[in-house]
């Protein structure tokens, strides 16, 4: 059995070199038009004339108007007979679309530092509103069969893993596992009360990963009634914040090459996130009291790459729902989501290294 190399080109059309010309030399409509005006060199057409004559429709082009297939820089959305194709690569967002991502993760990573000055229920309820974000956001970037399965099960474990990191005494995670470990219980069984059974695996893993995600930012809570973390959660948030922005804000000049031809966020904007990430967390170990430079640094490493890897795994959840035909969320939800649940799946690894490794 022989194998041969998928051709991966497809859907990708760089620039064609122009044909030879026929006839006149700025082509046939224009030749057509001014053929027999006159012999000397005065007869070519001016730009105005040339433009329209571009615009005239010509056989070679699709459609009966003479447009052009939809083209988007080097990434086209269209096939060959000229009809909308969801298993092309889409083109990158719009600069609007791709500036809320900055903005969501200031916000976020100043109030999980900041919120820790208050009292732990008025904290514990900012908690509640990213962790319902979440869950609403990313049901709607997937968009499966039987949604309020994640949403009933994300949302309820949300509201009582808080209650549980803000009263449980000693401060451990612990009381959330069990909740959790309860949840995914309740998942399974939520699977045998649907009408009906399709997508029921997808369904599952799709409700356990909101159950992790809720969990995730309860840790947050956990964390902040640590005697001597707090200080080394800032340094762990900072990281995660700055890994986000970094990437983000290299994607919106250097978009290309992406990650995966399917999904729009640029190679570079990961690569750099997570090394921006690390220095900042390195540099908050300087001015911060408490964690050690070397070991913020390394736990920043990892919580860097966490965060960026679950900001890009939002754009491979819409890529895998628009592959399959079921559409796409707007951009903008797409873009929001995923800095929330890249602060929810880091929530587990900050509390744990914040807690037994950046702290001496």
């Amino acid at each position: 059995m022989s194998y041969s190399r998928p051709d991966e080109t497809w859907g990708y059309e760089p620039p064609e070199a122009p044909g030879a010309a026929e006839g006149a030399a700025w082509g046939d409509a224009w030749g057509d038009a001014y053929a027999g005006a006159a012999d000397g060199p005065d007869a070519a057409p001016s730009r105005a004339e040339r433009r329209r004559a571009a615009n005239a429709p010509t056989p070679g082009r699709s459609g009966a108007t003479g447009a052009h297939p939809q083209n988007t820089g080097s990434y086209r959305t269209t096939g060959a007979d000229g009809k909308e194709d969801h298993t092309l690569p889409p083109p990158s967002p719009a600069l609007l679309h791709r500036l809320p991502p900055l903005a969501i993760t200031i916000i976020i990573s100043a109030g999980l530092v900041l919120g820790t000055q208050m009292e732990r229920p008025v904290y514990a309820a900012g908690i509640a509103v990213l962790q319902l974000a979440t869950v609403g956001l990313m049901t709607w970037v997937r968009k499966i069969d039987g949604a309020w399965v994640p949403l009933a099960i994300a949302s309820g474990l949300a509201i009582a893993a808080d209650a549980a990191a803000v009263a449980w005494t000693p401060v451990s995670l612990v009381p959330i596992t069990v909740l959790l470990a309860l949840a995914f219980g309740a998942a399974v069984a939520a699977q045998l009360v649907r009408r009906t059974h399709i997508g029921v695996t997808e369904n599952l893993g799709f409700t356990m990963l909101l159950c992790v995600a809720a969990c995730g930012y309860a840790c947050y809570i956990a964390l902040s009634r640590l005697g001597s973390a707090p200080p080394a959660m800032y340094s762990a948030v900072v990281a995660a914040g700055t890994a986000i922005l970094a990437a983000r804000a290299v994607d919106l000049v250097m978009p290309d090459p992406r990650i995966n031809r399917q999904v729009t966020r640029g190679a570079f904007g990961i690569v750099i996130g997570t090394m921006c990430g690390t220095a900042s967390a390195a540099y908050a170990g300087l001015v911060i009291e408490g964690p050690e430079p070397s070991h913020a640094a390394i736990g920043g490493l990892l919580i860097a790459l966490t965060a960026v890897l679950a900001d890009l795994a939002c754009g491979y959840v819409s890529a895998a729902r628009r592959i399959d035909g079921a559409g796409t969320a707007p951009n903008t939800v797409v873009n929001v989501a995923g800095p929330l649940l890249a602060f929810a799946v880091a929530g587990p690894v900050v509390y744990l290294l914040s807690a037994y490794y950046m702290i001496d």
